[in-house]
């Protein structure tokens, strides 16, 4: 959900504003919003653009009023994901930048309250369908016990096998690349 549909869902708490209200935050990429009242549809259609709840006129939002009626709620919103992408070495073992980015995957996990991490192993084309699945999937298994030896503390981890599919570099098939045997985490 993005903050815009998120701001546009959301009416003030009581006491927080004079009315309630909805407010666009931003543009969406010119999409804009529309809000539906008792008097029929209300579009919004610039960033800092509000619509009294009650009586369905738009008006300008200060941004001294936007900051003290949703920055407590934005603030609220899970982190966005972190990613981090090791790169294998010839010989299928990890690379020497390695190390560090695992321990930067550490320290993500520990500034969330309940981390979610995924081990998604991927592969090039070299080779048949099938067996990259499971060496992306063995890729992602080496992985995700390096985090756990080193001290992950997650609510979860997920370990996947993406094989060939999502290169990272487009190849035609039967294509050695070595950028795309890599390993993706995102910690959530």
């Amino acid at each position: 959900m993005t903050k815009t549909m998120a701001l546009l869902a959301m009416a003030t708490l009581a006491g927080c504003a004079q009315q309630s209200y909805v407010m666009l935050a931003d543009n969406g990429g010119g999409l804009g919003g529309v809000v539906l009242g008792e008097d029929g549809e209300r579009r919004l259609d610039a960033s800092g653009q509000g619509i009294a709840i009650a009586a369905g006129l738009a008006f300008a939002v200060s941004d001294v009023r936007r900051k003290a009626d949703f920055d407590r709620a934005l603030a609220a919103q899970p982190a966005l994901p972190e990613r981090f992408t090791l790169h294998l070495a010839p010989s299928g073992q990890l690379d020497g930048a390695a190390e560090q980015l695992l321990d930067g995957v550490l320290l993500a996990a520990r500034r969330r309250d309940y981390p979610v991490v995924t081990v998604i192993g991927h592969t090039d084309t070299l080779g048949h369908r099938a067996a990259n699945e499971q060496v992306g999937l063995r890729r992602a298994q080496a992985v995700a016990e390096l985090l756990r030896v080193k001290g992950l503390e997650a609510m979860e981890l997920r370990v996947e096998s993406h094989g060939e599919r999502n290169l990272l570099i487009a190849t035609p098939d039967a294509t050695a690349e070595p950028r795309n045997r890599r390993v993706e985490i995102l910690v959530r």
